[in-house]
């Protein structure tokens, strides 16, 4: 098999398969407090923690992604994920719950960001179109299974099945890990990043990332009560809802990837379809009753989002260089994990307030559509900037 080939299926796998394992336990854990009698202040305290780590640990991975080769990172962290999976099996108290939040936090934010650096390093030297439609669809294939899988595992009120069964699926990530494409390490001071993290493209980046996965975290909170409350759905008819938009998503993104040479999608076209279609289906949400109006909300919501993975996979590597690419994308991204834990409560502060699982994602569209005078400023900034060289240029001749 072909050297790029193979490097590029190996991270495509591992991170499918990290995300399976992640997408089966997050997406049911709450369930599992519900069962045992955990208020939801507690409940919102444990994901308020393993947010917290996630915003600590984020951009000193970053940065140490740049000094050593990633992968070193995710062996050390899939070591971490399989303690918490394995410790979870054992843990009862509120207590037990708290230390191994702080576990999960950590090790998956290392995972989750380290993976993410290799495919932005090495995407810049392996010139392919399958290695953005292998990576990409690795989130929404899991999204798929997991949400199948999950329900499964735990169908029966049984948790103590699904985390033995997590815990075993997690082995033979300590194994894969060790076969994860080495990337190349740098000598790059903290100051080396000011010019990079702090331009102007950085920063719009940051905020386009921060007004679109805002949704995310109201999605985390209230994606399962609304359909189950609001739209009359069984926890069952919700799995073919997660299934659905994994499958949808998958085919778009494998396809702008398979394609992107013949079709020539800018990203931040791209990035203006999805507020689109994802902020359009978040407003029609209200109309979405039954399964037949969830699945049809949700598709028009799978193209949305489908574009938006593919702007936000392809203009990270179009904007820093490779050596400081760790730490320069961190910060970046760091503003996706801050948009999703404020999606999160501040979700649940409105429907707290209003009683209706709705607002939450009334809020996350209007905040989504501010993307659009986001882009004309981009726009008339950089023409300006343009207009004003040639105006140099002329006065100096």
């Amino acid at each position: 098999m072909d050297k790029n080939l193979a490097g590029i299926l190996t991270i495509s796998f591992f991170k499918f398969y990290y995300l399976l394992i992640s997408v089966s336990f997050y997406a049911y854990i709450p369930l599992y407090f519900a069962s045992n009698g955990f208020g939801d202040a507690n409940i919102g305290v444990l994901f308020a923690l393993q947010s917290f780590m996630a915003i600590l640990t984020y951009l000193p991975s970053g940065f140490v992604n740049d000094k050593i080769s990633a992968r070193q990172q995710v062996i050390a962290a899939t070591f971490i994920y399989s303690l918490f999976l394995l410790l979870l099996n054992f843990s009862s108290t509120y207590a037990h719950f708290i230390m191994l939040f702080i576990l999960w936090g950590v090790s998956a934010t290392m995972i989750d960001n380290s993976t993410n650096v290799i495919y932005y390093k090495e995407s810049q030297v392996i010139k392919s179109r399958f290695f953005f439609s292998f990576f990409a669809i690795t989130a929404t294939m899991a999204y798929a299974v997991g949400g199948k899988l999950g329900a499964f595992l735990s169908g029966s009120g049984d948790f103590g099945f699904l985390f033995k069964t997590l815990f075993a699926m997690s082995l033979p990530l300590i194994f894969f890990s060790f076969f994860l494409t080495d990337t190349r390490s740098a000598r790059i001071k903290l100051s080396d990043y000011k010019n990079d993290i702090f331009s102007f493209d950085s920063l719009l980046i940051a905020a386009n990332l921060f007004l679109f996965t805002y949704h995310w975290g109201a999605e985390l909170t209230y994606f399962t009560v609304f359909f189950t409350r609001s739209a009359g759905l069984g926890l069952n008819d919700v799995s073919w809802v997660y299934l659905e938009v994994g499958l949808v998503m998958s085919a778009i993104i494998f396809s702008l990837g398979i394609f992107r040479e013949r079709i020539k999608l800018e990203p931040r076209t791209a990035l203006m379809i999805a507020v689109a279609f994802s902020g359009g289906s978040q407003l029609a949400m209200i109309y979405a009753a039954g399964l037949p109006g969830a699945l049809f909300n949700q598709l028009l919501h799978s193209i949305g989002d489908a574009c938006f993975i593919y702007y936000w996979l392809n203009i990270i590597p179009r904007t820093f260089k490779y050596e400081k690419i760790g730490g320069a994308s961190s910060f970046v991204n760091l503003f996706t994990v801050l948009s999703v834990v404020s999606g999160s409560y501040i979700s649940a502060a409105a429907v707290r307030e209003s009683g209706d699982p709705y607002s939450a994602f009334f809020i996350s569209a209007c905040l989504m559509f501010l993307i659009y005078p986001l882009a004309l400023f981009e726009r008339l900034k950089k023409s300006g900037d343009h207009n004003l060289i040639n105006l140099m240029e002329a006065t100096a001749e």
